[in-house]
């Protein structure tokens, strides 16, 4: 008898020492350690979360450090699970035991004395099949990983990869989703619920199975007492609250996820907390009002003038509910109307020829298949580029990119950042000034703007702090400021503020647009600090009665700009600017030809209507233009139209006059006797239709 227990101690040595001599022998997959991919956490500018998504096999999972997990995770796993943790390494023969004995007493598995360790390994392969081979194998791999890491190490490892039901895995998303907290601050009871979880995490989920978790979690808390980790009178809490991941500025968020999607881990936006609470108050406020019945979008972006960072982004009604906001305003692509003219103003100043006093002619024409007209239908013959750009005049505008070129007109949009891709200049035509032949997300027009807000040199649109480059510049100072002075001042604010009597307001130039047929209404402001984008119009593309910029786009920018922007002053009036002779130029830009253009003017001709005008397709009743002509200074000009006498003027002034369908002949007679006769044709659409099938 005593041979024979002889004989089996040292078998039993033997067994165990050739067990830890091939644990140590064999290789180890340390890298199977490593973590698996996790969620992907979007930070605001201040650190706070605005989104989690799931890692890129679609699980939900964070990996934290053990010193995270706060102070009663790992007591409550280790009670529950691997009592004797610190004294094994890697198989419990005391456990082991107990489950043989448990097992064999009741002729089924009972008991399979898993440890913390060969838990670990068992989470490595989740879906190997269970057999005492596999059981096996996972008591040899806990016991390299124990000869190999320290215990926290095995402790980290468990609680990151825990299951906490579904496709959740891991302390730290069970503490958010199930408690709404970071792990650190869970109490003894919500840990020792959690640790209950992974034995069977489909049948105790708190969520679906509120009792079984309750009871799960007493067999946990009773654990720790026998154990001596928890005092008989501690005070629990009872249940829990499911919390949902968070969404918050989830156009935003959608944005940073597509354009960034290769980063994990966390990812630091610029996206700021206050401005986006604000600016999204505001839009509420802002959709109850009547302007905007007819109307189911509204758009905002708020930019860093300087970085080009993204502040502020409200894509739609409900911002915060993607079931109820799936179209992101912000980069949806639309007509951008007349906001692209300050852009054909400033080439032509780059070049020389333009300055903002330059003349410009606002009278019909037509461009082969292609009128255009004016907001207004009417016309005002010679205009400064100052208020031909205030005023949003078309005519003059097209003359502006008709001069520089529409191919070189686009290639400076693209050079401000838009991309315009699939845009073609022999396509798109002229009427590119006009918004005509393109479309450009609200994002993409409030970037190009920041090109005059920093003097020259446009910042490319960023999401991230400090990750995007600085484009060249592509204007000089000299030409940014006259836009920026051009598009405001005291009656620019009043257009956009009213009569605010004793409030600061910040200094703002602003820039409205509306695309054809009422669909887009567009108001882009900016000052050295911020650019403000702001879209209205419907979801669908349809047409809105009398939208436009001016009435639903500018209204809401104003109250953004009132309420939130920095009160900061312009800068100082760039040195390239100087005058000569009275004029003021750009040095070493602007043509000094320009200054003979300024009172051009040709004695005793009309100027307005051009010679045979014919205007088809009238959309209203009548249509207005000016009678407008030349003549020697202080002398007046008698208009007759039809044979009737309809007014005087004086040289370059002009009497608007509502022509109907037909034709009509304008007579000027001026002072000297002379007279000059003009042709004016209406056609209604019909007319224009019977025309074309009939020419």
């Amino acid at each position: 008898m005593k041979k024979w227990c002889v004989r089996v101690v040292g078998l039993s040595a033997g067994v165990v020492l050739l067990w830890f001599l091939l644990a140590v022998i064999l290789p180890f997959p340390h890298e199977r350690l490593h973590p698996p991919p996790g969620n992907t956490r979007l930070l605001d500018s201040e650190g706070g979360l605005l989104r989690r998504t799931l890692s890129t096999e679609g699980e939900d999972r964070d990996w934290i450090r053990l010193s995270e997990t706060g102070p009663w995770s790992a007591p409550a796993l280790i009670a529950v699970e691997d009592k004797r943790f610190y004294q094994h390494t890697g198989m419990d023969p005391i456990a082991v035991l107990r489950a043989m004995k448990q097992n064999v007493g009741s002729r089924r598995i009972v008991s399979g004395a898993s440890t913390i360790s060969s838990q670990v390994i068992r989470m490595l392969d989740p879906d190997r099949e269970r057999t005492l081979y596999t059981k096996g194998v996972e008591f040899f791999r806990a016991t390299q990983m124990e000869l190999r890491y320290e215990k926290s190490f095995i402790l980290e490892q468990y609680l990151n990869r825990a299951p906490m039901g579904g496709n959740r895995y891991g302390i730290s998303v069970g503490a958010r989703r199930y408690y709404g907290k970071e792990p650190s601050m869970l109490s003894v009871g919500e840990a020792s619920l959690l640790m209950g979880l992974p034995q069977s995490p489909s049948r105790y989920r708190p969520n679906t199975y509120p009792e079984r978790a309750e009871k799960r979690r007493e067999t946990v808390l009773r654990r720790m007492r026998e154990e001596g980790m928890l005092a008989e009178e501690v005070l629990l809490e009872t249940g829990t609250r499911w919390v949902p991941p968070p969404m918050k500025a989830f156009h935003f968020t959608e944005w940073v996820r597509r354009r960034h999607g290769h980063l994990k881990g966390e990812i630091d936006t610029t996206l700021d907390p206050g401005i986006q609470s604000a600016c999204k108050e505001i839009v509420r406020r802002s959709r109850m009002k009547g302007r905007y019945a007819q109307t189911d979008g509204i758009g905002v972006i708020i930019l860093d003038a300087q970085t080009g960072s993204i502040l502020g982004w409200v894509g739609g009604w409900d911002a915060e509910n993607p079931m109820i906001s799936q179209v992101d305003t912000v980069t949806r692509k639309r007509a951008p109307g007349s906001t692209l003219k300050p852009f054909a103003f400033a080439l032509g100043m780059q070049r020389g020829w333009l300055t903002p006093e330059t003349r410009l002619e606002d009278r019909p024409r037509s461009y082969r298949d292609y009128q255009p007209s004016n907001m207004e239908a009417s016309w005002s013959g010679d205009v400064t580029a100052r208020d031909a750009l205030v005023r949003s005049l078309n005519f003059p505008a097209l003359q502006v990119v008709e001069q520089t070129g529409v191919r070189e007109f686009l290639s400076f949009i693209r050079s401000c950042g838009p991309s315009l891709e699939g845009v073609n200049a022999a396509e798109v035509g002229i009427g590119a000034v006009l918004g005509g032949g393109m479309e450009l997300s609200l994002l993409e027009v409030a970037s190009a703007y920041t090109v005059f807000a920093t003097g020259g040199s446009p910042r490319m649109v960023a999401a991230r702090q400090h990750t995007e480059e600085r484009p060249a510049p592509v204007l000089a100072p000299g030409v940014a400021y006259w836009i920026n002075e051009m598009l405001s001042g005291e009656e620019r604010d009043r257009m956009l503020f009213g009569h605010v009597a004793d409030v600061e307001r910040p200094p703002l130039a602003f820039k409205t647009g509306t695309s054809h047929g009422h669909r887009d209404a567009w108001a882009i402001g900016w000052n050295g600090d911020w650019v403000i984008g702001v879209w209205v119009g419907r979801l669908d593309g349809g047409s809105v009665e009398g939208l436009s910029g001016a009435a639903h786009a500018a209204p809401l920018l104003g109250q953004i700009a009132m309420e939130m922007m920095p009160t900061t002053v312009w800068p100082s009036p760039t040195t390239d600017l100087v005058q000569v002779q009275g004029h003021e130029l750009l040095r070493g830009i602007t043509d000094p030809a320009v200054m003979t253009q300024k009172n051009r003017t040709t004695p005793s001709v009309i100027l307005s209507p051009r010679p045979d005008f014919t205007w088809k397709g009238l959309e209203k009743d009548t249509l207005t233009l000016p009678l407008k002509a030349n003549a020697p200074l202080g002398s007046a000009i008698h208009w007759f139209v039809n044979g009737d006498w309809v007014g005087k003027s004086g040289p370059e002034e002009s009497i608007p006059f509502s022509f109907a369908q037909g034709t009509h002949t304008v007579r000027a007679v001026f002072p000297d006797g002379q007279a000059e006769t003009r042709t004016v044709t209406i056609l209604s659409f019909e007319r224009t239709r019977e025309i074309a099938k009939n020419p």
